[in-house]
């Protein structure tokens, strides 16, 4: 299949900024990752600070935020964690949270579920 790049929109949690950003889709990571730079443009501001580990098992620091993140025709606000890292990585938490899959046969990204928010409800 090989890599598989997703088109979305990104921006502050807010809306007021957002940009069309083209990520790789990595669905072997929890957050998705976006460049400190690319986030300051879009007014997206570290909230926290967090310990990661990395594809190759280093453990690093990292700086955390809210992002609002649009794929297809499926939008949220997600955890993202801001790491000068060569582009950006749409993780696992953006797929399931937005009910979207990667078909590993086209390398499509396509529904999973339908959209919209999963309640258990009992009496």
């Amino acid at each position: 299949m090989g890599y598989v790049k997703v088109k979305a929109t990104l921006g502050n949690a807010q809306r007021t900024m957002t940009r069309e950003v083209e990520f790789m889709a990595d669905t072997g990571a929890f957050y998705t990752i976006v460049p400190p730079t690319l986030a300051k443009e879009l007014g997206i501001q570290p909230s926290a600070r967090t310990k990661l580990t990395l594809a190759d098992k280093r453990v690093i620091e990292a700086d955390v935020s809210l992002a609002y993140i649009k794929v297809l025709d499926r939008e949220g606000v997600f955890l993202i964690a801001l790491i000068d890292a060569p582009e950006p990585l749409l993780g696992a938490t953006v797929f399931e949270g937005l009910g979207l899959r990667v078909d590993p046969s086209t390398g499509n990204v396509e529904h999973s579920r339908p959209y919209g928010l999963a309640v258990l409800y009992s009496i």
